[in-house]
């Protein structure tokens, strides 16, 4: 018995869980009425098509789009890697944002935004959140034409 005590104290520490990226949420702002949509994230189904006149599934005019992403890790603590953020369409880069000194709730997650501008007829857009080893990426379309 007191061997098992001693070996219990002399046992590493437990590991801190690594941060890792979790969900996705997006919203497009209604120009009209000046709120966000329901999260149109997949694997929701949603037609982003005409979003500028409120065409598709968008219930009124949408130009811009607000991203947020979920961070997991240890409960009520301090994260030290840095979350970055970047959503590109054709190869190009629409917005970027990098979050240092991240804390999480009791619940062990915080969570941080992207707004994207005039990306009504953008195209594909593909947002990648990666924080340490965690990467995680999600994409919506948002196209326009006759």
């Amino acid at each position: 018995m007191i061997e098992a005590f001693v070996a219990a104290m002399l046992a590493a520490p437990a590991a801190t869980p690594a941060p890792s990226v979790g969900a996705f949420r997006m919203h497009l702002f209604y120009e009209n009425s000046g709120r966000l949509s329901k999260d149109i994230s997949p694997p929701v189904e949603f037609t982003g098509w005409n979003t500028i006149i409120g065409e598709g599934s968008a219930e009124e005019a949408a130009n811009d789009l607000l991203v947020t992403v979920e961070v997991k890790g240890p409960p009520g603590e301090s994260i030290e890697q840095p979350l970055t953020l970047v959503a590109r369409t054709k190869g190009k880069i629409l917005a970027q944002r990098r979050f240092a000194n991240l804390s999480t709730t009791v619940q062990g997650r915080t969570w941080k935004a992207l707004w994207l501008n005039d990306v009504g007829c953008a195209g594909r857009i593909e947002v990648t959140a990666t924080i340490g080893r965690s990467t995680r990426k999600s994409a919506i379309s948002l196209d326009c034409g006759e």
